[in-house]
């Protein structure tokens, strides 16, 4: 959970994190707390709310997407979050997709038949806990459970919605055909306002909670992938978004919804008419994370010893591993993947491992590995859409190395800005847009979005990594049948 304020300008005041734990109860499932999230998410506000003297303007928000939670009529969760990692639901949406054509149900809702979306979860809930979900009175987001604690409501945004596969992406409206197929009411879900408008003012016993004053005018905002794009200043025809955090994602902003025939990406919404053409893959940053708790013991040791970041340790290590890692190459794909294969069943590979390759290739090798995929969806978004270069942000792009690896794979330029967290200044960007600062996304990322610095690729890596992509194409084309045999044998 994140909380940050910011001047008018984008300048950040004030900014506090609070990590939620993912737990992880069998193969290929994870949940969290929901409590746990609202609790952090008023933790982190009310450290931020010390530095700004009763300031605040207005508020946004940033919501993440995916993920299914369900409570009863007094607001009280029946079940843990769902969120976007578990892929528990892999076999219902074959279920769903034999009652709505699969290319139906992605062009009304933007969203392939995919695991990682709240249908073919609702589906696993009512097969697999029918007693719970009977007792079910609303469908929830993280974020739209926190507004509620705090508004005593139910509303969600259509951004958020449009990551639910229940959204219809052309009418941005709930889709009574999917609801029909589901079996549920559209009065289960949260009523639905622009991102960019006011909700409503912060009431009196929030305000207390939060510490903050009372009557601060509230804006939804949007998921924290489109904000990703706003806060970056990627709003414009030929700027793609790149976002190198836990998940990672491509993805560009249009002014109308961009579908693709082959079903490579999704399209999701923004607000006020603003549609996120892009694709999300599941092993990104979490990748790293994996290797860090399990294998950098020394890094984590002696960051604590020095007072730095583990990773930026780590960091060190693979700038001594070359370009394409001397022929080692890693398939990132951990816990399934999303975007652009769609395949919950495949696993991570290194594929090239020799007695000549140490530390520093294993995890540039993992860096790579993830921005080939980032890349492969890149590649579909370009055959419908201009792409001239790139902006970047999330965890990730604090390396230099990652950045340049991005440039490299990709052949483009890569451009930091100068705020690391580009979701939060989204959210701060549509509650300027909601009291009236800024016309729209455009004018807002013109005052308050700085780009700091650039990348250029190199020829020599570029063409090196060029020819290893489409290896790594090859190797999970004729590999991922052993996945699918290897789950079946440890079942």
């Amino acid at each position: 959970m994140r909380a940050f304020a910011f001047t008018y300008n984008g300048r950040v005041v004030a900014g506090s994190k609070k990590e939620v734990r993912i737990e992880y109860p069998r193969p290929g499932w994870a949940e969290e707390d929901l409590d746990e999230i609202y609790l952090s998410t008023v933790e982190a506000v009310k450290e931020v709310a010390k530095s700004v003297d009763g300031k605040v303007k207005a508020i946004g928000f940033s919501g993440q997407m995916h993920g299914l939670s369900c409570v009863d009529r007094e607001g009280k969760p029946l079940t843990r979050l769902i969120p976007w990692i578990d892929v528990r639901a892999s076999e219902q949406v074959k279920e769903l997709t034999a009652k709505i054509d699969g290319k139906e149900l992605y062009r009304r809702t933007g969203c392939p038949p995919l695991f990682v979306y709240v249908a073919p979860k609702v589906l696993w809930a009512k097969k697999n806990m029918p007693e719970v979900f009977a007792k079910c009175w609303k469908i929830l987001t993280p974020q739209d459970y926190v507004i509620f604690r705090l508004f005593g409501d139910y509303y969600t945004n259509p951004s958020l919605a449009s990551g639910s596969q229940l959204l219809n992406i052309n009418e941005v409206k709930w889709d009574s055909k999917v609801l029909e197929a589901l079996e549920i009411d559209e009065s289960i879900l949260p009523e639905l306002v622009e991102g960019d408008v006011v909700l409503d003012t912060l009431p009196g016993k929030a305000a207390r909670l939060l510490g903050l004053r009372q009557g601060i005018p509230v804006a939804l905002g949007a998921s924290d992938g489109a904000l990703s794009n706003v806060g970056l200043g990627a709003v414009r025809e030929g700027v793609c978004a790149v976002n190198l955090g836990s998940s990672g994602a491509v993805r560009i902003i249009s002014k109308r919804p961009i579908l693709d025939e082959k079903m490579r990406f999704f399209c999701y919404y923004v607000a006020s008419r603003n549609w996120l053409p892009g694709g999300a893959i599941n092993n990104c940053g979490i990748v790293l994370r994996w290797f860090r708790d399990n294998f950098a013991e020394k890094e984590v040791e002696e960051a604590e010893k020095v007072g730095v970041d583990a990773y930026k340790l780590m960091d060190e290590e693979a700038c001594k591993a070359p370009a394409g890692c001397e022929g080692l190459l890693f398939i990132p794909f951990m816990s399934g993947e999303r975007f652009p294969v769609r395949d919950p069943y495949v696993r991570g590979m290194l594929f090239g491992l020799s007695l000549a390759h140490g530390k520093p290739h294993l995890i540039r090798s993992m860096m790579e590995g993830v921005t080939f995929t980032l890349r492969w969806i890149g590649e579909a978004i370009e055959e419908h859409a201009r792409v001239d270069f790139l902006k970047i942000s999330g965890g990730g792009a604090r390396s230099s190395l990652w950045r340049q690896i991005v440039s490299d794979v990709f052949g483009k330029k890569v451009v930091r800005t100068e705020v690391e967290e580009a979701s939060t200044l989204g959210a701060c960007m549509l509650a300027g847009i909601a009291v009236g600062d800024f016309p729209n996304i455009e004018k807002a990322a013109e005052t308050m979005v700085k780009d700091v610095e650039v990348h250029q690729p190199s020829p020599v890596d570029h063409k090196r990594l060029d020819r290893l992509f489409e290896v790594y194409k090859r190797v999970y084309e004729r590999c991922r049948v052993y996945c699918e045999e290897i789950l079946r044998v440890v079942e």
